[in-house]
């Protein structure tokens, strides 16, 4: 009687362990969404399109890019924890999504009410000049400012972005002072740095063609080098030590979606981002292609999530 119970137990565990991986292979069944927190033609528009088109040809079902652009990708975000947990609609985020939470007021929780699929690229911001600029390197811009206080000012993307809080990290690591003029996008910002209406600015390597046709000076970065036309911008780290604002963009789906949908994601994630046509996307706009597992996307989210937290409350920043 007792072998007899063990081999059903035996059974029963090899059905279940059938039946998880069978479900995940069943999925999808029919279109998936792919929200995107901002406009047609942005960065995070374009490779979440570039993704979608391989999930389409891996996973057999049409995977449809919805852009609900606003309020710093927040409008996109709500939307995703609002849709059913099944799978059936994702979000492909920018890295505002780790800073939001602390300068604004949100309808959501972004630890609890999200999970961490996948990262899957990171870019360094580089800290740019006009070409006037009287700098050429770190150190240098640093004197300078500091010999001119209150003399000089940098834009940002507005204010609570990822630009405005790298440079506020600076500020506060160097001891240096500028006047912050936040622009209502980076277009806009970058048009002000070329015409001179600010000093300097963090943007990421959609700056390369100012850069290589003089229009800018990249100074510095923020993280890892990418982009050879940025080989004379040495890491802000080498100066400031352990200093470091990578942008990022990921892959995430409301709280409570079957874990086994969550990996195959992953997986599918991966696969996609190893693929030559999102390898070419990578090298021709210098970004790093990462692909994490969700454990590990989810351990950084988590770390993001706290160090930009830290830096909003030491320095108090608000958006009004």
């Amino acid at each position: 009687m007792i072998a007899r119970r063990d081999c059903l137990r035996a059974g029963a565990a090899a059905v279940a362990a059938i039946a998880l991986p069978s479900r995940a292979q069943a999925y999808p069944s029919r279109p998936v969404r792919m929200l995107v927190g901002y406009t047609p033609g942005s960065s995070t528009d374009l490779l979440g399109r570039a993704i979608a088109k391989q999930l389409q040809e891996s996973m057999g079902q049409p995977f449809v890019v919805e852009n609900r652009p606003g309020a710093a990708g927040n409008i996109a975000v709500e939307s995703t924890v609002r849709a059913a947990a099944d799978g059936y609609t994702l979000l492909n985020s920018a890295s505002q999504i780790v800073i939001n939470p602390f300068v604004q007021k949100l309808n959501f929780n972004t630890e609890k009410d999200l999970i961490p699929v996948s990262q899957t690229i990171a870019v360094s911001y580089v800290l740019l000049t006009r070409k006037d600029f009287p700098a050429t390197h770190l150190p240098e811009l640093v004197a300078h400012v500091k010999k001119h206080p209150r003399k000089f000012n940098y834009g940002s993307y507005g204010a609570g972005s990822g630009p405005h809080l790298s440079m506020v990290m600076l500020q506060r690591a160097s001891g240096m002072q500028t006047e912050h003029i936040p622009y209502r996008g980076p277009s806009e910002m970058l048009l002000g740095l070329i015409s001179g209406e600010i000093d300097m600015a963090f943007d990421t390597n959609t700056s390369v063609p100012y850069v290589q046709s003089g229009k800018l000076k990249a100074i510095a970065m923020a993280g890892p080098r990418e982009v050879e036309v940025f080989a004379g911008a040495q890491p802000i780290a080498q100066t400031y030590p352990g200093f470091d604002t990578d942008g990022w963009q990921g892959i995430f789906l409301p709280a409570g979606t079957p874990r086994d949908i969550v990996e195959r994601l992953a997986v599918e994630v991966g696969k996609a981002l190893r693929t030559p046509e999102l390898k070419a996307y990578s090298a021709s706009r210098g970004v790093r292609l990462v692909g994490s597992p969700p454990d590990q996307f989810a351990a950084y989210v988590k770390q993001e999530l706290r160090k930009y937290e830290q830096v909003v409350r030491e320095n108090n920043i608000r958006v009004e």
